[in-house]
């Protein structure tokens, strides 16, 4: 069927490309201590770009079986496109291979349902005043691209999640501690509890409010929150910023831009990674690249279109859902880890914050570098350890600057935020607002 529809679009196209996709996923939510919701889904679709006279029309349909109807579409779509100004992705295969696991697709409504109570349980043993929450669930899903200059590849993928919380809620005082992970293997419930007695430790030390006045101090960022102060370098990578000359790192390919200590890793096979696969949104194939190797620029993120407009060879990153056209993303973005351990940089950071929850950066200015929002869950370091939570306190940094010239020390430890493998940083020279 494909073949012959292929075959049909290349008499009416001048090139093409079709990204198809089904899925199916089971769901099971708790909030407030009680389930509120189990979904059980199934999903299917095709995109497809379609070039007429130079110009790219795009359609999408919810239906994979409407792909007829989705390329007259987008073939009369094409006029009023974008110029083809590029070529859609030639025939290579990947040599390696990814995790496919098979139980993804074998979830068990009540058994799910029983693990997410038996969270409520370890949360409310720990921390009687917390309201427990919980989602829990995964599934497998398929994804096929063929287009006109030769290409032809498919990918299974599995996927399998969590997350548990600890959350309190009164008039001037909101507190939620959590923990989560995804994969594409299935997680076991062993590690599932033990997040959930994590989060409710962490919750009763956070009741514990620690006096802090506004300053200048050493501040150690829990992986939660390095994933903010890394978004700078994330936004100034992308071939969208790089393509319209909006980001300093235009012309700074191979220039030492940050401590050296600093390595970042655009992994699109780690076995533990959510994220990733072996061909990207476009059908080309991906590669472990460094983004940034000992504090030097040596990559960029980007689709054939952002690739071509560059003057750059494609990277193989370009994301996408059947409804939407290729965007430029990370795949697993993994950070190097380094020679400290964590409890040597608690005690480094004497006097100072361990900051695990940034509220509102995402409206920072990430071009400029900086990366401003509240603190919603920090802590006071005393004595190598967290004494108390700290509020009504905010920070602005320059991540640029931040990476470059104040790290103190990188952990050994790491832990995964959702898809990005990253340590503890302890910097210096951090100041905090409060009120």
């Amino acid at each position: 069927m494909v073949g012959d529809f292929t075959r049909q679009l290349s008499k009416r196209a001048d090139a093409f490309e079709t990204f198809s996709a089904t899925g199916e996923s089971l769901r099971v939510q708790f909030e407030n201590d009680r389930l509120t919701e189990i979904r059980q889904g199934e999903s299917s679709g095709v995109g497809i770009r379609a070039v007429k006279q130079g110009k790219i029309g795009f359609s999408y349909s919810s239906k994979a079986d409407e792909i007829d109807d989705t390329a007259e579409a987008a073939l009369r779509m094409a006029p009023f496109g974008k110029p083809y100004a590029f070529q859609f992705a030639g025939e290579a295969r990947s040599p390696h291979t990814r995790v496919f696991d098979e139980r993804c697709s074998k979830l068990d409504v009540e058994k799910m349902v029983r693990l997410g109570t038996r969270v409520r349980e370890v949360i409310k043993s720990v921390a009687p005043e917390a309201m427990a929450e919980c989602t829990v669930g995964g599934g497998v899903s398929s994804s096929r691209i063929v287009t006109s200059n030769g290409q032809e590849c498919h990918e299974r993928e599995s996927e399998y999640g969590y997350m548990v919380a600890a959350k309190f809620a009164e008039e001037g005082n909101f507190l939620s501690t959590y923990r989560y992970r995804g994969g594409n293997q299935y997680i076991g419930d062993d590690e599932v509890l033990a997040a959930a007695r994590e989060a409710a430790e962490e919750f009763r030390l956070a009741r514990t409010v620690a006096p802090f006045a506004a300053g200048t101090c050493r501040v150690l960022f829990a992986p939660t929150a390095l994933s903010d102060i890394l978004m700078p370098i994330g936004a100034s990578v992308n071939g969208i910023n790089i393509a319209r000359k909006t980001s300093r790192f235009v012309e700074a390919m191979g220039q030492k831009l940050f401590d050296e200590r600093l390595t970042l890793l655009d992994d699109p096979w780690h076995e533990q990674g959510p994220a990733g696969g072996l061909y990207d949104g476009e059908g080309v194939v991906t590669r472990q690249r460094a983004i940034i190797e000992k504090g030097v620029l040596k990559g960029f993120l980007h689709t054939l279109s952002t690739a071509q407009m560059c003057g750059h060879q494609p990277t193989g990153n370009a994301a996408r859902a059947v409804s939407s056209q290729p965007m430029p993303g990370a795949h697993n973005t993994v950070m190097a880890a380094g020679n400290d351990a964590l409890a040597d940089l608690y005690k480094q950071a004497e006097g100072g914050l361990c900051i695990s929850q940034l509220l509102g950066t995402f409206t920072s200015n990430f071009l400029a570098g900086q990366v401003s929002g509240n603190i919603s869950l920090g802590y006071l370091v005393k004595e190598g350890r967290r004494v108390g939570r700290v509020k009504n306190c905010a920070l602005n940094v320059n991540s640029f600057d931040l990476l470059k010239s104040r790290i103190v020390g990188i952990s050994r430890e790491r832990e995964w935020v959702g898809s990005e493998y990253l340590p503890w940083l302890l910097v210096e020279g951090v100041t905090i607002s409060a009120r």
